[in-house]
């Protein structure tokens, strides 16, 4: 699909208004506080496997799906690592908590996945006669240029939801967290998954969606508008630092 139909399918399908036709106006913004110190950055998924159309899973995404990833990819490129590098600066440079969620198998038969993900990844296998998925395979590190540094948490997840498949859980609990800054991809799969189980587990959640990205920006929409609906803010990077800069200062959002 070219830039100008996927531009007017976005204008289409307004599912904000459309939320707002069914259930009537709500926001999640009178019921948040962000404190500084219980705050977290969640990375999801951010593996070139994930998020190229040149190796791995992203390869074989490239051949089966009927959609043209390069707008995933140039997303994930242009928009979400670029924005990824300027939330890890502030959480950095404030000493808060980073946690990088990764999806991979330890297993050479596949026999620590579900089976229902196993049948998808031997397909995907089949697809590009060669093994992908695995944590030794090409393409399963964190993209370099966000790539976590020594004292940062890494969560390795066998599932969509980091929360019903890895430490993460247990490791934010641990830390006092109860807000999380989301980001990673893909936007309506792992980490709206993530939101999901996180949010039936008491945490707030801050999605920043310009540092999310999934295949089509219909998708993207949806996404974002189901989430700001039941899970929780819908921000931009540069509103989500702001959020945080004010939070420094004292500032609860209203």
């Amino acid at each position: 699909m070219d830039r100008e139909r996927d531009e007017e399918l976005v204008r289409q399908f307004d599912f904000s208004r459309l939320n707002e036709e069914l259930y009537g106006s709500f926001t999640y913004k009178h019921g948040i506080s962000i404190e500084p110190c219980r705050t977290a950055l969640v990375l999801v998924d951010m593996q070139p496997s994930f998020t190229s159309p040149h190796v791995g899973q992203g390869k074989a995404f490239s051949r089966i799906l009927k959609c043209d990833i390069d707008y995933f990819a140039n997303r994930v490129q242009d928009l979400v690592l670029p924005n990824q590098g300027r939330l890890l600066e502030h959480f950095r440079a404030s000493g808060m908590i980073i946690v990088y969620v990764v999806t991979w198998s330890e297993t050479e038969d596949l026999s620590d996945m579900s089976p229902a993900l196993q049948k998808t990844i031997r397909h995907w296998e089949e697809v590009l006669g060669e093994q992908v998925y695995r944590k030794w395979n090409e393409g399963m590190d964190i993209w370099p240029v966000i790539a976590p540094r020594k004292s940062e948490l890494i969560c390795q997840k066998r599932t969509g939801s980091a929360f019903t498949s890895s430490t993460i859980d247990f490791c934010l609990r641990q830390a006092n967290i109860q807000t999380v800054v989301l980001t990673g991809c893909n936007t309506n799969g792992c980490v709206f998954e993530t939101a999901v189980v996180g949010k039936n587990l008491g945490y707030d959640f801050v999605l920043v969606n310009d540092a999310t990205a999934c295949f089509h920006p219909v998708l993207q929409n949806e996404a974002e508008a189901w989430f700001a609906r039941h899970f929780g803010l819908v921000h931009t990077t540069d509103e989500t630092l702001e959020l945080l800069r004010m939070a420094e200062g004292g500032t609860r959002c209203e």
